[in-house]
């Protein structure tokens, strides 16, 4: 996939003092260094943070979802015992691949109930008749990693490309619909979501079943992680927002203006400048609807960049090396 370059924000000086693993805290007499704030759930932006440490960029995790199980999952492993009878699995995430997988492998070990399942077992109990479909190449590589991967399975995903899209429309474009007319689909999600997929396939005579694999909510940043944001954006020019789901953005503006107030109504005493900061800090994002939210959310220097880690890296370095080059003169 070849990555679409962004715009360089401008830069800085900075007064951060770089922790291992990217973690940093505020100080006075540290080199500058840029920072890529990730918002993914706990754990799930390890990769990238890894790739832009390796770039010599800073990273400071500020997760704006929260994953879990869901408490009940009467309805996921009902679903999971009867796979056969249906013509296809949709899976609209890495989460749900995730959660899905690890029930199935629980509801078939011999231990039953007293073991956890490991989704990476499930690639021997998956029907190689049952289709598996996904919105994008995360969930593709979730189901490799779980053994449930071509040739031995058939997966649909959005082709990529310079011009790819992983959103629901262009899972069905890549999709036969009327082959699944009066037959049965299994979509497997979080708690809620867009709704395009399932009227699509019902508006096509498909029968539908929708069942929840994990939760979603809003995280509760202790008093650390809002010092450590705080002390990143003091210097806004020198960070850039790592945003990768709409919701999580929307969740950012409901914590911020719970924290400072909003950008043009009433504010907590001593908090604009320091809101003010944490909106001007650029923003990455890989899809419109990202962008938007965040544009709604009162960020304004926004970059759309291409679907896929590889991009969102080649996009940050670009972004980085004018900061990194005037550090290098001081």
């Amino acid at each position: 996939m070849s990555p679409r370059t962004p715009t360089p924000p401008t830069s800085t000086t900075s007064t951060i003092v770089p922790l291992d693993a990217g973690r940093v805290v505020a100080g006075s007499a540290a080199p500058p260094s840029p920072c890529a704030i990730l918002t993914r759930p706990d754990g799930q932006a390890d990769a990238l943070a890894q790739a832009l440490n390796a770039e010599g960029i800073d990273t400071l995790a500020f997760p704006l979802l929260d994953i879990a199980a869901q408490a009940d999952p009467a309805a996921l492993d009902t679903a999971m015992r009867s796979l056969s009878s249906y013509a296809l699995t949709v899976f609209v995430s890495p989460n749900a691949v995730a959660h899905a997988l690890a029930r199935l492998v629980h509801l078939q070990s011999p231990e039953g109930r007293e073991m956890a399942g490991d989704a990476r077992d499930a690639g021997d109990l998956w029907p190689v008749t049952l289709p598996v479909a996904v919105v994008g190449p995360g969930s593709a590589q979730a189901l490799a990693e779980a053994g449930i991967a071509p040739p031995r399975h058939h997966v649909i995903v959005p082709p990529g490309g310079p011009a790819a899209r992983f959103d629901s429309e262009a899972l069905l474009e890549q999709l036969d619909l009327t082959a699944f007319a009066g037959r049965r689909v299994l979509l497997v999600r979080g708690d809620g979501g867009r709704e395009l997929l399932a009227d699509t396939l019902r508006a096509s005579g498909a029968q539908v079943d929708i069942v929840s694999a994990y939760t979603r909510r809003a995280p509760e940043p202790d008093a650390a992680a809002w010092a450590a944001l705080e002390a990143r954006l003091a210097l806004p020019a020198r960070c850039a927002w790592v945003l990768t789901s709409s919701e999580a953005v929307r969740h950012l503006a409901t914590m911020l203006a719970a924290r400072y107030g909003t950008r043009d109504g009433l504010h907590t005493p001593g908090t604009p400048q320091v809101l003010a900061q944490i909106l001007a800090a650029a923003c990455f994002t890989s899809h419109a609807r990202i962008a938007d939210a965040a544009r709604a959310a009162g960020f304004d220097r926004i970059t759309q960049c291409a679907p896929g880690d590889e991009n969102l890296l080649a996009a940050l370095k670009t972004w980085a090396d004018p900061i990194q080059v005037k550090h290098d003169d001081r």
